[in-house]
């Protein structure tokens, strides 16, 4: 297969910022992304469709290399300076990498993300540890002498850890893919770039929530087990209590309420019942109705990691009761350089290969916070 000049053939210099724009947008059409008016103004839209409808992979991949001086008018012979010449400036790596992290964010988007409501998130300058202190009682504010001299609060002896480390992978669209002129070979591996960043944040993240067997735990204050620990209004209630009922280290109310009923996908419906019914009706209240005492109360989060057998601490039957992170994180996300989102990256592939390298990565840690943070209950 060959593939003439293309007609809108421009010098190096020439493919400016717009340029680059407007031919991601054009490939981002011809691999039908969705919602692409979420990433391209409506002009940058408007003027891919005109110039470059359907614009192939072997055609940016070409216009890039003529534009930065290759003089060829055929692909399958000389595939190895096409792509010299195209990678031989930021045109065609930037084009693509624009392609590539439009469609590995709708991969990283279409992973269940539930970790996102329930975790803080820092960001972190470098993979050093770092730490952080709670502040104990000490920090409540204290009346002013009329002197005008204030005491001074202290960081609390309690600390919490957390470190970012890097994820990654690595694919190769080949000579075949390029030939073919597989514009899915760059969309489709993009996408699962994206898909596997999030699958490995939420393996982390699951991982280090469910491994909380010296975390929640009858000595802190944050665990009930027992028949009156199942999800019903009786059930909330005493999570409720006991969570209202946390101390600080002083042994002063913490003073803040839970927000969040995280829950497993087997309980997500009568969590959703309990938050969202007015009345309750059941055996034990007689003919009549009784009034829902958490109605809209919390906010229910589901995951069907909680109940996943391959994570070790999982169950069907446990749910949790949580503050909102904001307010006193149970558990954190560390981001480098608060990048939430992972990075991809093209270029030419190694000699002994015919090809585009494609990688994607993700640089990020998680780690168990305030123990006060919430509480589980067993069920059974």
């Amino acid at each position: 297969m060959s593939i003439a000049a293309p007609s809108h053939h421009r010098s190096a210099a020439s493919i400016g910022e717009l340029d680059q724009q407007v031919l991601a947008a054009a490939v981002c059409l011809s691999g039908m992304l969705p919602e692409p008016e979420q990433h391209f103004d409506e002009a940058v839209l408007d003027l891919a469709d005109r110039r470059y409808r359907r614009m192939g992979l072997q055609e940016v991949i070409l216009y890039a290399a003529q534009a930065n001086g290759y003089q060829g008018r055929f692909l399958r012979g000389d595939l190895a300076n096409v792509l010299r010449a195209g990678f031989s400036s930021i045109a065609l790596s930037g084009i693509l990498a624009n392609v590539g992290n439009k469609f590995l964010l709708a991969g990283f988007d279409s992973v269940e993300s539930s970790w996102s409501q329930i975790a803080s998130r820092r960001s972190v300058p470098d993979f050093k540890p770092v730490t952080s202190y709670r502040l104990t009682g000490n920090a409540t504010y204290e009346l002013v002498p009329p002197s005008g001299e204030m005491k001074h609060g202290t960081l609390g002896d309690e600390q919490f850890s957390n470190q970012a480390d890097t994820y990654g992978r690595m694919f190769t669209i080949s000579r075949t893919d390029i030939i073919d002129d597989d514009l899915g070979a760059l969309t489709t591996v993009s996408k699962k770039l994206g898909r596997g960043a999030a699958l490995k944040l939420n393996e982390v993240f699951w991982s280090t929530f469910l491994d909380n067997a010296n975390f929640f735990t009858l000595a802190n204050g944050n665990l009930e087990v027992g028949a009156d620990t199942n999800l019903t209004v009786d059930g909330l209630t005493t999570a409720e209590t006991k969570f209202l009922e946390r101390t600080d280290t002083e042994g002063k109310p913490i003073g803040i309420d839970p927000k969040i009923l995280l829950v497993p996908v087997a309980l997500g419906v009568p969590a959703t019942s309990l938050m969202t019914s007015l009345e309750i009706r059941d055996n034990l209240s007689g003919p009549y109705p009784t009034t829902n005492p958490h109605t809209g109360k919390f906010r229910v989060v589901r995951s069907a990691y909680l109940s996943s057998p391959s994570f070790a601490g999982s169950s069907r039957d446990a749910w949790y009761l949580l503050a909102d992170p904001n307010d006193l994180p149970l558990i954190e996300v560390a981001f480098l350089n608060g990048q939430e989102q992972p990075t991809i990256e093209h270029a030419d592939a190694d000699f002994s290969v015919l090809g585009v390298q494609m990688r994607g990565f993700h640089d990020f840690g998680g780690s168990l916070q305030d123990h006060r943070g919430g509480g589980k209950m067993a069920g059974m």
